[in-house]
């Protein structure tokens, strides 16, 4: 079904295409250059931290506000914004670039909007993990997946050293997806089975550990933040149990995933859209054993989107930040979208010159 809506409506031309993308791209300008009297103040809440860090100030020292301080303070405050400018331009270039028909242009931009509103008006954290997924869906785009995997390693590694440590767990569930992509049936049951019992032989500080940041976010917003928390929950289980842990992570895959049917509304029906259309390519792409090495490249992506949406169901405290999270990807899932598209118009190609040949 969503196969036929990508590819509803006429070929587009290239120009087409770079006409549109060009358009996007002088709007996003635009508006960064008034982003503070536009967008609500909450976009710039970590930017300002990490302001404040890059001016002096020792407030969050030896934190990941620090650490990403110290790198902007390397551009200064006018190459700063070019920085982030450009990276949002490369970011929108990236996205708009194949989606050759209106059904991928209106999936390019559900999927890219919350990014640019996000993460690409200010100098933030998600920023970095923007154009650390630009350079892996330049590489995913390779014959082969060593030099995705390199990169992916790499980026992610020293992202998880110096700023988020949760994203080296990311990367062991990435690396665990695309190793399982390539068992047989059999394999793939064992393995499951060995990382239930592991992650059931955990002692229970480790399950507090990896659940309890949502409770607290949760806390935050409910006392604290301005903006409310429409679609915050608790977790509704003591985690201290792997009983416990199984059931607020079933907990939180609902809320966070189906958000759109306990809190009803126009703007949790439009990022449950774009949570749909973030995870579909991943969930298809991985839907069975993949063979071809060019392939194996883009399984690459798909198990970085799976490994992001797993530890984001352990700690995102409402689907505002969950959407979030998944939106600094956005740029994975509109590669595998487009990729599956031109894959299944080749094959129709070739169907029907099969069938001219057999007449």
């Amino acid at each position: 079904m969503l196969d036929k809506l990508l590819a509803a409506g006429p070929s587009l031309s290239r120009g087409v295409v770079r006409f549109i993308g060009t358009v996007y791209a002088m709007l996003y300008l635009i508006v960064y250059v008034k982003a503070s009297t536009f967008l609500p103040d909450f976009i710039f809440r970590d930017a300002e931290k990490i302001q404040a860090q890059m001016v002096g100030a020792d407030t969050y020292s030896g934190t990941s506000f620090d650490a990403v301080a110290k790198f902007y303070a390397l551009f200064g405050p006018s190459l700063l914004n070019v920085f982030v400018t450009g990276v949002g331009v490369c970011f929108i270039w990236m996205m708009m670039r194949r989606a050759n028909r209106i059904g991928l242009v209106v999936a390019a931009l559900l999927l890219s909007v919350p990014c640019v509103f996000f993460n690409l008006f200010v100098a933030s954290k998600d920023t970095l993990v923007v154009v650390t997924s630009l350079v892996l869906a330049r590489f995913a785009n390779d014959a082969h997946p060593r030099r995705a995997i390199i990169a992916g390693l790499a980026l992610y590694g020293g992202y998880a050293a110096l700023v988020r440590s949760y994203f080296m767990l990311i990367v062991v569930i990435a690396v665990g997806v695309f190793v399982l992509q390539r068992m047989t049936l059999r394999w793939k049951m064992v393995a499951v089975v060995t990382v239930v019992v592991l992650v059931a032989l955990l002692p229970g500080p480790v399950y507090v550990a990896l659940l309890h940041p949502r409770d607290m976010a949760v806390e935050y917003l409910v006392y604290q933040s301005p903006y409310g928390a429409r679609t915050s929950f608790y977790n509704p289980v003591d985690p201290s149990t792997f009983i416990g842990f199984a059931a607020d992570y079933a907990y939180a895959i609902g809320r966070l995933n189906f958000a759109a049917l306990t809190s009803p509304g126009i703007k949790e029906f439009a990022m449950q859209i774009f949570v749909a259309l973030a995870v579909w390519p991943a969930l298809r792409r991985l839907g069975g054993r993949s063979k071809a090495p060019y392939a194996s490249s883009h399984d690459v992506l798909a198990g970085l989107i799976i490994g992001h949406v797993c530890v984001s169901m352990l700690f995102e405290p409402d689907l505002g930040s969950y959407t979030r999270h998944l939106s600094s990807v956005a740029l994975f899932s509109m590669t595998l979208l487009a990729d599956r598209l031109c894959a299944a118009g080749h094959a129709r190609r070739r169907s029907a010159t099969g069938a001219a040949r057999g007449t």
